[in-house]
């Protein structure tokens, strides 16, 4: 395995290599992970995040945490969403989704 950068080039206009302004005027770079998974467990995974109130992001983050828990590794930093989940009290859901 090749070692991994800590420090990647931001790219102009770019939202991966942009920083983020957090509640408290901190500026946060942040990068994207993606990971593939079958189109059953993405519906597993999206019924797990309603079903806990919580998003894709906060439970990825305490997944990735435990496996590095686990390892004996330090946690990620704790990073809001770029976009919001979009999840409001009382908002009527779309059928199209």
């Amino acid at each position: 395995m090749s070692p991994i950068d800590d420090e990647l080039p931001a790219r102009q206009g770019g939202a991966a290599g942009s920083a983020r302004e957090e509640p408290h005027g901190n500026a946060v770079p942040v990068v994207p992970v993606n990971i593939l998974v079958a189109p059953e467990d993405r519906r597993r995974l999206r019924q797990l995040s309603l079903d806990t109130n919580l998003s894709l992001q906060k439970l990825g983050h305490e997944a990735w945490n435990l496996l590095l828990e686990k390892r004996g590794l330090p946690p990620l930093k704790p990073v809001s969403a770029n976009v919001p989940s979009g999840r409001t009290v009382g908002r009527a859901r779309s059928s199209g989704s």
